[in-house]
């Protein structure tokens, strides 16, 4: 595996790099049977932890985060995968909040490879990362994997475990939205059947009282829990610190006896993350931790310390500058509703760049209730990227103040020589991961 003669290690990470980045390494198959033959071929390395599978149109990452941190503040060594990436690969791929090394990467890179020339089987990029991953926290012999899925969940490379698997303890779908449609379908309902498709033989969290999605999870499991109506809660959000103040004042047990119901006081929570949304992602987190017999301590730490690079991030002050991956239309529209209720049209400008498959459309139309003056950029060597015309020929339809600038630096630079009081820039991940 390793007998790679004189080749450098620089070169070595350049292949790990372009084979994990590439779309076009791999034709994708669909479905979870290509990649469930290749964790066979591997001893099954994802049955050797126990599992907290995560799906959910957004919130994903918060969620997630608010886990990872109350159980390693517990002791136990957790991992977490979750993607996209902001600015390596190696941050989807996380022990105790480490991301995984170089050295690392390149080592059980190079394992699953070997099992792929030996069987002839090809994986897309993010199916060989997937199996990285698998192997790599089998080897570090984690305690609990905090799981995100990548796309949907159904036919996700993540979703290998059978529903009578002893592995997955909780299963969390935050939300649905239309997203993804040429790969999930044109609805809700198709939406939901795939995000549905997650759910195992045990505990179930939703944040989310959509009648698509509640008529998709109670045909799978009765096994169920929407903190949305099991929790009675209130939320505060602090503009000064940027903080979200959540009091859960009582609960609605669904069962007499309900271990959770029991133990529930007035408590309050202060969020380091910031948004009303941030508290329905946090109450999945809650309720999860709880089930697993986390203390108060532990998750009010996890509430308090808990961050989510790019949600809602400040970065600068003077003007207040803002980081924001709302990269889908419900996104944008929370977004939205978040600053809309604070600043003035005339106080925010926006420097944007928005995906080809997203509704660009909408997701500018909400940005405008933030701002009147937006600055369309682009990310180069991306083709996913929306054009740059095109962007500003539909930003034109809902800005007084449109500019169309190629490089983001410039683009960033140009906000600044505005003088308004907010720049806030949204709209997707990759324009994030520049900056």
């Amino acid at each position: 595996m390793r007998k790679l003669g004189k080749i450098s290690i620089k070169i070595i990470n350049q292949e790990v790099v372009y084979a994990l980045n590439n779309p076009g390494n791999a034709k994708i198959t669909p479905g979870t049977e290509q990649i469930r033959q290749v964790l066979r071929l591997l001893n099954n390395p994802q049955n050797k932890y126990k599992v907290i599978h995560i799906t959910g149109s957004n919130g994903k990452g918060s969620t997630a985060a608010f886990i990872e941190t109350g159980l390693q503040y517990a002791g136990y060594r957790v991992g977490k995968f979750s993607s996209p990436h902001i600015k390596i690969i190696n941050e989807c791929i996380a022990l105790n909040k480490q991301v995984i090394s170089d050295e690392d990467l390149e080592i059980h890179f190079y394992q699953v490879k070997k099992v792929l020339d030996s069987h002839n089987i090809n994986l897309s990029p993010f199916e060989l990362l997937t199996a990285i991953m698998f192997n790599y926290f089998a080897n570090k012999e984690i305690d609990y994997l905090v799981l995100e899925v990548g796309m949907g969940g159904q036919d996700d490379a993540t979703n290998v475990y059978p529903n009578d698997s002893n592995n997955v303890l909780i299963s969390i779908i935050t939300n649905i939205s239309l997203e993804h449609t040429a790969f999930l379908g044109n609805t809700l309902a198709d939406i939901a059947k795939a995000k549905v498709g997650i759910i195992k033989n045990s505990l179930t969290i939703i944040a989310d009282n959509t009648s698509e999605l509640i008529n998709a999870v109670e045909n799978k499991t009765h096994n169920y829990i929407n903190v949305l109506n099991y929790y009675d809660f209130t939320v505060t959000l602090d503009y000064e610190r940027f903080q979200t103040v959540v009091e859960i004042n009582n609960c609605h047990p669904r069962v007499d006896g309900d271990p959770i119901a029991s133990s529930i006081d007035k408590e309050t929570y202060t969020l380091n993350l910031f948004g009303k949304f941030q508290s329905y992602n946090f109450l999945c987190a809650y309720h999860a931790l709880k089930h697993l017999g986390i203390s108060k301590d532990n998750i009010n730490y996890a509430a308090n310390t808990t961050k989510n690079p790019g949600r809602l991030q400040i970065i600068g002050h003077d003007p207040l500058l803002i980081l924001d991956a709302s990269h889908n239309l419900a996104g944008a529209r929370t977004l939205a509703d978040t600053l809309a209720k604070q600043f003035s049209l005339k106080d925010v400008v926006i420097v944007t760049s928005i995906m080809a498959d997203k509704d660009s459309t909408n997701m500018l139309k909400e940005f405008s209730k933030i701002a009147s003056s937006l600055i369309c950029t682009t990310i180069h060597n991306n083709p996913r990227c929306l054009p740059l015309p095109d962007l500003s020929q539909i930003a034109n339809q809902y800005f007084t103040n449109v500019q169309s600038i190629e490089q983001p630096s410039v683009a960033l630079r140009t906000a600044k020589k505005m003088n308004k009081k907010v720049i806030l820039i949204t709209g997707s991940i990759y324009l994030l991961g520049y900056f």
